[in-house]
């Protein structure tokens, strides 16, 4: 048993002087489905929207995709000795190197023919880039908070005697990064084939080198301990206001421009951009501060996730599904996500009454 910077590790050393580690089933599955819901379906865009049938069908693919990839970055986090800082460093790794290197959403100019593709495009583009400012923010802002940081979030408290251990053995994190290659490899082939686009070399070349610059700092930035404030943490439930505030803020104000009888197309043009960017990295100080102060623990992780999931939930009544998706369908879809989320919000508290606070 090996502890660093404060948090255990159980590991074996083998005849050869190798280092192995033990599977834990339920944790693993628990991530590999739980992610694409976080990720994909409960913002309510896709076209299988309210199609429970087809939703479980596509974790075949997603769960590699996104279940997958949010495990590959909590085990190597863990199994360095390190916390939630680096997976979050991680998880913009991730969020950029999908959006930039493998579906090319960050590049594309006509992704899969979207219709409002260019409404969304055009306002913030940076020619010298090649990309726009507000989908770079929504997507890479999507994919670390609901992509790998909730979910990782959510399974770490639903089992919380596992949730500093590293969770795969090494043959099994050697297949789950092989399924996610083969996901990301299939998002590739088909987003090539169907949109005939592909990013510029030098695009892709400066994504890698910013991608690997990520990952070399979420390792070094991960290895310095926090130093602990005094000041008591903030009640979990004002935690979880305030994140569910923040990242319902974009939204909350183009409602308020709609019903008071003006455009919100400025919600997508630079003062949207700037306004989101500002909300998203007060939210980022605060967890900061907060995750310094004295009694800050799981039921505040727990609110984190809470309100980042009800975000989604809410906003996914104002989305437009892709294809033609029933009402109904989409009505009973974004209800069952909803009374979902409160569920699972009331199971985590649950949990951590039960296991106790750490």
């Amino acid at each position: 048993m090996e502890n660093r910077n404060s948090e255990t590790l159980t590991q074996v050393k083998n005849e050869s002087g190798f280092v192995t580690y033990k599977t834990h089933f339920l944790p693993v599955l628990g991530l590999l489905l739980f992610a694409p819901f976080t990720a994909e379906y409960i913002i309510g865009y896709l076209d299988v929207t309210g199609d429970f049938g087809l939703m479980f069908l596509y974790l075949i693919f997603f769960g590699p995709l996104y279940g997958g990839a949010a495990l590959i970055i909590r085990e190597f986090t863990r199994r360095a000795g390190l916390g939630l800082l680096t997976m979050t460093i991680l998880a913009f790794a991730f969020g950029l190197f999908q959006a930039g290197m493998i579906d090319h959403g960050l590049f594309n100019p006509a992704f899969q023919n979207i219709d409002y593709w260019q409404e969304l495009r055009d306002p913030t583009y940076i020619s010298f880039l090649g990309i726009s400012a507000y989908q770079a923010v929504d997507f890479i802002s999507g994919h670390v908070i609901w992509s790998i940081m909730i979910p990782i979030v959510i399974m770490e408290i639903f089992f919380p005697n596992r949730k500093k251990y590293p969770w795969l053995s090494n043959v099994n994190l050697t297949i789950i990064i092989i399924l996610y290659l083969l996901a990301s490899l299939f998002i590739f082939q088909d987003q090539m084939t169907m949109d005939q686009f592909l990013p510029s070399v030098t695009q892709f070349f400066v994504t890698g080198i910013i991608v690997i610059a990520l990952i070399i700092t979420s390792f070094t930035v991960g290895k310095h301990n926090l130093t602990r404030i005094e000041k008591t943490a903030p009640h979990p439930f004002f935690v979880g206001t305030v994140t569910l505030f923040l990242l319902s803020m974009h939204t909350i104000i183009e409602l308020l421009a709609v019903l008071l009888g003006a455009s919100s197309d400025f919600m997508m043009e630079w003062p949207g951009v700037i306004l989101r960017m500002m909300s998203l990295s007060l939210l980022g100080y605060l967890i900061l501060v907060w995750s310094k102060q004295k009694g800050w623990n799981s039921m505040h992780h727990l609110a984190l996730a809470g309100g980042a999931i009800l975000t989604r939930t809410w906003i996914a009544f104002l989305i437009q599904p892709l294809g033609n998706v029933p009402s109904s369908d989409k009505l009973i879809g974004n209800t069952t996500f909803l009374l979902g989320a409160i569920v699972l919000i009331l199971y985590g508290i649950y949990v951590i009454h039960k296991k106790g606070h750490d």
